[in-house]
């Protein structure tokens, strides 16, 4: 008889943003101004779709025609990651992996390491680090780093932990980690022969001048820190799925008798269960990197700032307290007069504005919600309407 795997059934019963849409759904109402959303909103760059486009045409004709590529990614895109993102930082090609997006590199990452580890999970934070890590049965060794107001929503290291995951610009807070917070988990992580697994999905929209855009820009990191990174929340890849994670070859686990590089084994694993990023898409990615395509993009990151900012202001216009919103499109928000966080949602669905209850996002999130700048000015003006009729 065939038998599930039980760690499904300790689950919630919805993922959060499912959960989401299907309440503003239920709401019934015809016009929501919805500030809960992490998606794009605005169209790519047309630089970067010409470039797709073509991609596309070269499978017309046999002497351009594209089969089956490298499971970890074309040398193409890698090369161009590491001269553009990793400049002076010493990584090579084959460090590289390129993936369709980074929830799956998330998701998967940990399956190279055995279920007895304790992993670090920042308390609140994006569902898909603890939902991996409750399929894979660690339920019972997950760790939780609260992340609060009197420490900056920074954590902190202060007891063993085996792999950690961090977030910077956090999501859903919207600040950057501090590079001497950073520095400390690095040399605990040295210490205590522990693996960082490093998410820079938003590094595009940092602007605090203590905060760092790569890791191993630290002295060692390279020893102990996976980083990812992805084109999504960059180029605006939601749907086309596109991302990276880096794996330094100086980075090796201890196992029995003999130190093992973790780049080797995630190429093994993608070797059997990744097929590979498409060549256009791939193609795509890269146009990210030429002059055109990097104004383009730059352009669609600066009005997704913009908007950010015209939210911030005007929550603060309206006496909310709120943190966030300058490394990352995503404001913190505490909720007015003591609500939960659902109390609060719900509150503002009824007035046909959507947010994301902070509760969702972990039990220190409670009392807080996140609202998004990745929408429209229109929207967002409407939406401060709402909020300032209740």
């Amino acid at each position: 008889m065939a038998k599930l795997n039980h760690s499904l059934f300790d689950l919630k019963s919805n993922y959060l943003f499912s959960e989401i849409e299907n309440l503003i759904k239920a709401s019934g109402h015809k016009e929501i101004f919805n500030l809960g959303i992490g998606d794009i909103t605005i169209p790519l760059s047309p630089y970067v779709i010409d470039a797709i486009k073509n991609a596309s045409e070269e499978m017309k004709y046999e002497n351009t025609l594209q089969g089956y590529g490298s499971s970890s990614g074309y040398d193409f895109l890698k090369e161009a990651i590491v001269k553009n993102d990793f400049e002076n930082l010493n990584l090579t090609k084959e460090e590289v992996f390129i993936t369709c997006g980074s929830k799956y590199s998330i998701a998967n990452i940990i399956d190279l390491f055995s279920k007895d580890n304790l992993i670090g999970i920042c308390d609140p934070t994006y569902p898909v680090y603890f939902d991996s890590n409750i399929i894979g049965g660690r339920k019972e060794n997950i760790v939780l780093l609260p992340l609060l107001e009197e420490n900056n929503f920074e954590p902190i290291p202060n007891q063993k932990l085996d792999i950690v995951f961090l977030c910077s610009p956090n999501n859903p807070i919207g600040t950057a980690i501090s590079k001497k917070t950073l520095k400390k988990w690095v040399d605990f992580a040295l210490e205590n022969n522990s693996i960082i697994i490093f998410d820079a999905a938003y590094v595009a929209y940092i602007q605090s001048e203590d905060a760092i855009k790569s890791i191993y820009e630290i002295k060692n990191a390279k020893k102990v820190a996976i980083e990812m990174r992805s084109f999504s929340k960059t180029a605006g890849f939601t749907s086309l799925r596109c991302a990276y994670l880096v794996i330094p070859n100086r980075l090796t686990v201890k196992y029995e008798n003999d130190n093992y590089q973790l780049n080797k084994l995630w190429n093994r694993f993608v070797s059997t269960k990744h097929g590979g990023v498409s060549y256009p898409i791939q193609k795509g990615a890269l146009a990210t990197f030429d002059p055109q395509g990097k104004k383009e993009v730059l352009e669609i990151i600066n009005q997704y700032k913009e908007n950010t900012n015209l939210l911030k202001n005007g929550l603060k216009s309206l006496n909310f307290e709120i943190f966030g919103g300058g490394d990352a499109p995503y404001i913190w928000c505490k909720t007015k007069n003591s609500l939960s966080s659902k109390a609060f949602f719900n509150l503002l669905l009824e007035h046909k504005v959507v947010c994301i209850p902070g509760s969702g996002f972990g039990s220190c999130g409670e009392g807080y919600v996140r609202f998004s700048g990745f929408t429209k000015k229109e929207t967002i003006n409407k939406a401060l309407s709402q909020i300032e009729k209740i």
